[in-house]
């Protein structure tokens, strides 16, 4: 078992084309890294990049089920973000497809962004750690993406260190 939270002190991220990879590994089992995408508890506590919270999420992990959460920052800033699960393989993939939303779940527009992209997880089991690999695509552009997921891994790996 690796001895700090994470292998990679940050994610490896890859454009390619209009899909944006980031791998990371951390000093956790694969079912505990599934716990933390998958209970709205845990989820809730570290998604999203520094400075934000999500101070309304739900979940409900399974193929066709909806993710919905606001997205919110320091100065109270925020959006809404709705998702539906397209594929759920415990305890290593997650398929969901996502976009901009209002509070009561309904699709709307962002000028200049997707207006809907795919989110792929998949979690492996990595010298006694997991390895989590997120595929983002349908971005069109990197909008700051790459940046947010990086401190997104960031909040995971402290939530996972102090569990």
């Amino acid at each position: 078992m690796p001895t700090e939270n994470t292998l990679t002190a940050h994610p490896a991220i890859d454009l390619q084309g209009q899909d944006l990879v980031l791998t990371r590994v951390f000093a956790a089992p694969r079912e505990r890294v599934w716990q933390a995408w998958t209970s709205t508890e845990h989820f809730a506590r570290w998604f999203g990049p520094h400075g934000t919270t999500l101070p309304f999420c739900t979940l409900d992990v399974r193929p066709g089920g909806v993710l919905h959460f606001r997205h919110q920052h320091a100065n109270g800033d925020g959006v809404w973000v709705k998702g539906v699960y397209r594929e759920v393989a415990a305890p290593e993939r997650l398929v969901l497809d996502w976009g901009f939303s209002d509070a009561d779940g309904n699709r709307v527009e962002h000028p200049g962004f997707a207006k809907s992209t795919r989110v792929t997880l998949t979690l492996a089991e990595e010298e006694g750690g997991t390895r989590v690999t997120i595929r983002h695509q349908g971005l069109g552009v990197d909008q700051g993406e790459s940046q947010g997921w990086a401190e997104t891994l960031e909040r995971l790996a402290e939530l996972l260190a102090a569990d």
